[in-house]
């Protein structure tokens, strides 16, 4: 029998309250033996999204949440609980339908105990409840319904697909002296032509990283940073907080224009088909931003990747998104374009060791450690962070950010496990995901150098291992990317 649990979370929004408390009043214990294809550890948004997939393809899920699903880390703010739906299996179907209320039992309220039970009877290996943690239990029926799952422009060879980032954050800087400005406050040098892209970090005096962002050239005074969607607001401050006597202008555009990512091989075909501009690599090389005609409007578009392949990022105007939309939908039926979403983006930007602000960089991680030095150039001129960049430099670095690829293709890991070398604890995995290109998990983390100032050449080879819920996992490791390394695919 399972209780609902009688502590509140100290944090808990007071407008819940009340409507959390009737929710409990009533809330079903579920009895006997539930069996089910997948177990998921976590009924906050990441476990209901891992919940979702599989329910989705027809089959049966437990949820484990000690709390209300939806009451994961990023369910704890005003508003994402709905009062009026007591209770988790009422929750479930009142938002993805009756199929899906019948095919999930989430599980609620004492739920560590129902976990190490799992282990004890069953042998499946998950870890106890923590807070903002999800973990899918690791039987071979649940990887059977992960590879079954898998999305599908990976797992059925798709060529094309089309992604929506237009979450993404969007910031004009003009005027005077906006290259001087930027040029202070990014660390790779911005004086390019109008039309070219630049890859760059704001750094902070210490030379951690700041921002991680885009920074293209729209004319001589004009530049346009794009940066991610949640730090939006943390980016246009910092940069406001530096502008000084500069004769500039700072404007969020975010909401003023569509993200659309067009990407894959089949891409150039797909774009070609509802434009007629010129498309080919000495025209439109990586690294340039172009207008183009989709439809009967116009598009920015920038040739640059965050999921190492082929990607034009269509940049339109809000009013003329849906039909730049349904423009490359049209055709795109065609070429079996396959629409997906950032799940599918973090997958393909782990393959590719491409780094995500928030869990692999922060403003706490040196940009020399975290293997983006090659986009930084301290002899452009001073800038913030330039001065820390080359004591770094010259101390040698303590640490380096590494990419790991597990040797067991039904290992799977959920985000900060422990990561081992040369049978040492010594670090975490920052992030992770199933490589569907590569048939194995993939992840990044940062490793202690042996001694201060240890080569690349001497990192990879020891010996290394990623635990997974009590189980040692070997890893491959590298400072390179194991997919693409030479970019190939970005470049085509």
């Amino acid at each position: 029998m399972m209780a609902a649990p009688d502590h509140m979370p100290p944090d808990m929004p007071a407008s819940l309250l009340a409507a959390t408390a009737r929710a409990r009043s009533d809330y079903p214990a579920l009895r006997g033996t539930v069996e089910a294809d997948v177990v998921v550890i976590g009924g906050g948004y990441t476990g209901l999204s891992a919940a979702l997939h599989p329910g989705e393809a027809g089959r049966s899920v437990v949820l484990l949440e000690a709390e209300l699903p939806w009451w994961g880390a990023s369910g704890r703010n005003d508003g994402q609980l709905n009062p009026g739906l007591k209770d988790a299996p009422v929750q479930i179907e009142a938002r993805f339908g009756p199929e899906m209320g019948a095919r999930i039992v989430a599980m609620t309220g004492g739920c560590a105990n129902l976990v190490f039970d799992l282990h004890a009877r069953h042998g499946i290996a998950c870890n106890a409840v923590r807070p903002g943690w999800l973990r899918a239990a690791t039987t071979p029926r649940a990887m059977a319904a992960l590879a079954e799952v898998a999305w599908p422009w990976r797992a059925r060879g798709a060529d094309v697909d089309l992604l929506d980032m237009s979450s993404f954050g969007k910031i004009r800087v003009e005027g005077r002296d906006a290259c001087a400005f930027l040029a202070r406050v990014c660390a790779y040098r911005v004086d390019v032509d109008a039309g070219q892209i630049v890859y760059t970090q704001m750094l902070t005096p210490r030379g951690g990283i700041e921002s991680d962002l885009t920074v293209t050239r729209l004319s001589e005074t004009a530049f346009l940073l794009v940066v991610p969607g949640a730090t939006l607001q943390r980016d246009l401050s910092w940069l406001r907080r530096h502008l000084g006597d500069a004769f500039v202008v700072i404007t969020d555009v975010t909401a003023a224009e569509a993200l659309l990512p067009l990407m894959r091989p089949k891409a150039r075909d797909v774009l070609a088909a509802c434009s007629p501009d010129d498309l080919s690599n000495a025209a439109f090389p990586f690294g340039a931003a172009r207008e183009i005609e989709i439809g009967m409007g116009i598009a920015r578009t920038h040739r640059v990747s965050y999921v190492g392949a082929l990607v034009w990022e269509l940049c339109v105007s809000t009013d003329r998104a849906a039909h730049a939309f349904e423009a490359v939908i049209e055709v795109g039926a065609e070429h079996s374009l396959q629409l997906c979403g950032l799940h599918a983006m973090h997958s393909c930007r782990l393959e590719k060791a491409y780094r995500h602000f928030g869990h692999d960089i922060t403003d706490a991680d040196h940009v020399l450690e975290a293997g983006i030095g090659s986009v930084v150039k301290p002899d452009k001129g001073d800038f913030i962070g330039r001065d820390a960049v080359l004591a770094k430099r010259d101390a040698g670095l303590d640490r380096r950010l590494m990419q790991f690829r597990l040797q067991d293709p039904d290992a799977f890991p959920c985000h900060n496990e422990p990561l081992l070398r040369d049978g040492q604890n010594v670090s975490y995995l920052t992030s992770d995901s199933y490589g569907h290109a590569m048939g194995s998990a993939v992840g990044l983390g940062y490793v202690p150098c042996a001694q201060p100032g240890e080569t690349t050449a001497e990192m990879p080879p020891s010996s290394y291992a990623i635990e997974i819920a009590g189980r040692l996992v070997p890893a491959e490791a590298s400072l390179k990317p194991l997919y693409d390394p030479t970019s190939a695919r970005v470049r085509a």
